[in-house]
């Protein structure tokens, strides 16, 4: 896996200078240095208070870092103190504040570029920093990407492949869009939590198993795989420090970002006392085969129908305001996969209104079963073209009576059959009057989709 686990720890309480010290910096890096050296087998170089000069900096940064750090090891730095944004021409310039600096000298600062274009030079293939100070979202114009994957269960595969690419990522404790000051004031209040900042509160209780959440306890079995990825664990520290701090008179948000030389990788923690459990990868047969030729894209799909968001919520947006809709296109095109694979997962998820699909229905040679298999399914009375008494905006009725708060989809795909493969002249039209008597008594109710 990795040669070394290597972490670079910085806290400074003392500042003099004029600069307020801080309460709790120094105890955060301590208690970080023992759950790394205790719980996750890491080798740290630590500077404290006056040890955490700007020439420290330096000859950390330019001189041991690079001596020591190899290709195959992972190094982890985290600097806990003040730090400052001003007006930049490219955006807030963000700087560390060393213990020996000066107040309004930020020559004795430390610039965040700077430490960026250190970092970048070390030939580690995992790094992690994280800056636990004020305005640390800085960073994120020193040349860094965003960064942001919903948490899933991890496959064997997938472990092999975040440990094996590069993993280059950045967590900040304050947000990314801090606002940049002109001239600062350095609050000695990052906020507490008992002898901890918020931030390291959460960061803490993160690298001892709590952000290890995914996938959820079952049949007995304690939530977690084992691994704590570097965006489970920025993922932990939004909850847990978002919403408690915008009670306070300043509103912490953490974020995430990776640097240029991020890849396919994510740096990794592995729970403590928590078994590895990595399943294999599904097989790559026919139902995980994301291209699916002509064949179009069914409900059951939805997970693997990319690239059509937008046009699915515009989609979404027509349907709801209108009771006929008709997705007009060449065939091929994919208007089936994207009523099937794009809308209707999408109305199923709709927050704002309830509604009931029936299932989709092909016209074919006899457009009325069809219709009526539709209705069986869904427990509705079917139509009889004898009988005026069964009709669709009659089963719709009974429908509504039992369902008066929400929506009705109708869909019928390749509704050309109608004419195509339909032979008997009088069913096309008893279809085509059922479903616009149907719209017309039901129009607040009912949704009819076409493909065309």
């Amino acid at each position: 896996m990795f040669s070394r686990n290597l972490a670079f720890i910085i806290g400074i309480n003392n500042y003099t200078n004029g600069i307020s010290s801080l309460n709790t910096a120094v105890n955060d890096a301590k208690k970080l240095v023992e759950i790394l050296r205790t719980k996750h087998d890491y080798q740290v170089w630590v500077c404290l208070d006056e040890v955490a000069t700007l020439s420290n900096f330096h000859k950390f940064l330019f001189h041991i870092l690079p001596e020591q750090v190899t290709k195959n090891d992972r190094l982890l730095f985290y600097f806990a103190g003040h730090g400052v944004a001003l007006n930049g021409d490219d955006g807030p310039a963000g700087y560390l504040i060393p213990q020996d600096a000066k107040l309004g000298d930020t020559n004795s600062y430390l610039p965040m570029t700077k430490l960026h274009d250190a970092l970048s030079q070390l030939p580690c293939r995992h790094f992690l920093g994280i800056l636990d100070c004020c305005f640390a979202g800085a960073f994120k114009w020193s040349s860094t990407r965003d960064l942001l994957t919903s948490p899933e269960v991890i496959h064997q595969e997938r472990y092999d492949r975040f440990i094996t690419d590069p993993a280059w990522q950045i967590i900040t404790s304050s947000a990314s869009d801090q606002k940049a000051l002109d001239n600062f004031y350095l609050d000695s209040e990052r906020g507490q939590v008992g002898n901890h900042s918020p931030f390291a509160a959460a960061l803490l209780e993160a690298l001892e198993g709590a952000a290890d959440i995914i996938p959820p306890a079952k049949n007995g079995k304690p939530a977690g795989d084992g691994v704590i990825t570097a965006t489970e664990l920025y993922l932990h520290l939004r909850d847990r420090v978002e919403i408690p701090t915008e009670k306070c008179r300043i509103r912490q948000t953490p974020g995430i970002w990776c640097l240029n030389k991020h890849d396919k990788g994510e740096y990794i923690f592995l729970s403590p006392g928590h078994e590895l459990n990595l399943p294999p990868a599904p097989p790559l047969d026919e139902s995980q085969n994301p291209y699916r030729g002509l064949k179009s894209f069914d409900e059951k799909h939805s997970s693997l129908f990319f690239g059509r968001t937008e046009l699915v919520e515009k989609l979404q947006d027509f349907v709801k305001a209108n009771p006929l809709t008709v997705v007009l296109g060449a065939s091929g095109s994919g208007k089936s996969s994207l009523v099937k694979a794009g809308l209707i997962p999408k109305l199923r998820q709709d927050n704002t209104e309830t509604w009931c699909i029936l299932p989709p229905i092909r016209p074919g040679e006899t457009p009325l079963q069809g219709l009526n298999k539709a209705l069986r399914d869904a427990q509705l009375p079917e139509v009889a073209a004898q009988n005026p008494q069964h009709n669709l905006a009659m089963s719709i009725d009974v429908w509504a009576k039992n369902n008066p708060n929400s929506k009705l989809l109708l869909f019928i795909d390749q509704s050309e059959e109608i004419i195509t493969l339909c032979q008997n002249l009088d069913e096309r039209k008893e279809f085509f009057q059922q479903i616009l008597t149907a719209i017309n008594a039901h129009g607040d109710k009912l949704r009819v989709v076409l493909t065309l």
